[in-house]
């Protein structure tokens, strides 16, 4: 009886030694991932398909999801981006009311606790603008509209500066995507929705400094998007074209392919190279 009290004893302690060793791990883990992604900004044009979804993962920490795509795909993309313990997002940003930007913001936000929401405000309605106006609603949350322009600091790093085109006398839904851009560090990032020639040409002739490294192409790659006075204005380095593979619509239009190659600009297509990670290191 003593020889087993004794190795009871024994068993105990090393379950508690294990669950020591366990949390010390565990703390390393953690720790190796803050120092990891301390200073470090993080961009993801994410493949969902035909349609848009970006994360912005900020060096301080802030979660910012510009789209959600057209099904629940993103949370699967969200998983992949974000470690399993960061269930909360600081702000879920619509470019506009489209199915394929906004199906899955449904299923997030019952997934994630959500801070802010900040959009245009529709002027359409369909089942999938119901369902997610209805979920907003049901959870009380905060909502940002975004009347002509705005500016938000997100931390001491970065800010993201939003422009509504219908403040610009464009009147269309898609052409009144919100446009934002990131600026943090000396990263710039331009995120258009679906805008299209006129948008773009009244957005040049504004006050909006259009100037990014990394443009996420309008509307898909569209040929009625991403003209030559746009690119001009935006001068990006890289331009990601958020796109599904053999998609009716033809996207991305071949002239805007040539448009962009003919200004020695880089291209990320997420139908063939898939998500695009950007990774910058902010001082």
């Amino acid at each position: 009886m003593f020889k087993r009290d004794k190795a009871a004893a024994r068993c105990r302690k090393n379950k508690y030694f294990l669950i020591i060793i366990g949390l010390i791990l565990l703390s390393g883990i953690f720790l190796f991932i803050f120092l990891a992604t301390r200073n470090c900004l993080r961009v993801s044009f994410m493949d969902v398909g035909q349609g848009d979804a970006s994360l912005i993962q900020t060096p301080t920490g802030k979660n910012i999801l510009i789209d959600g795509g057209p099904d629940n795909l993103v949370l699967h993309r969200l998983g992949e981006a974000l470690p399993f313990y960061i269930r909360r997002l600081d702000y879920i940003i619509i470019s506009h009311f489209h199915d394929d930007h906004i199906i899955g913001l449904v299923e997030i936000l019952k997934r994630y606790r959500v801070d802010k929401i900040i959009f245009v405000s529709p002027d359409i309605s369909s089942p999938a603008v119901d369902a997610l106006q209805r979920e907003i609603k049901k959870l009380n949350l905060s909502v940002i509209n975004i009347i002509a322009s705005a500016n938000l600091r997100l931390d001491n790093y970065c800010s993201l500066f939003f422009i509504n085109p219908a403040s610009l006398n464009i009147k269309d839904n898609a052409n009144n995507s919100l446009v934002a851009k990131l600026d943090c560090g000396n990263n710039k990032f331009l995120f258009a929705g679906d805008n299209e020639s006129g948008a773009e040409a009244a957005l040049v002739k504004s006050d909006f400094d259009l100037r990014a490294d990394i443009f996420k192409a309008s509307h898909h790659g569209s040929k009625t998007s991403n003209m030559e006075n746009f690119l001009e204005a935006v001068s990006p380095q890289k331009i990601i074209i958020s796109v599904g593979k053999t998609n009716r619509f033809g996207h991305p239009s071949p002239e805007v392919l040539d448009r962009v190659l003919g200004r020695g600009i880089d291209i990320w297509r997420t139908d063939i190279q898939g998500t695009s990670l950007i990774l910058a290191e902010i001082r």
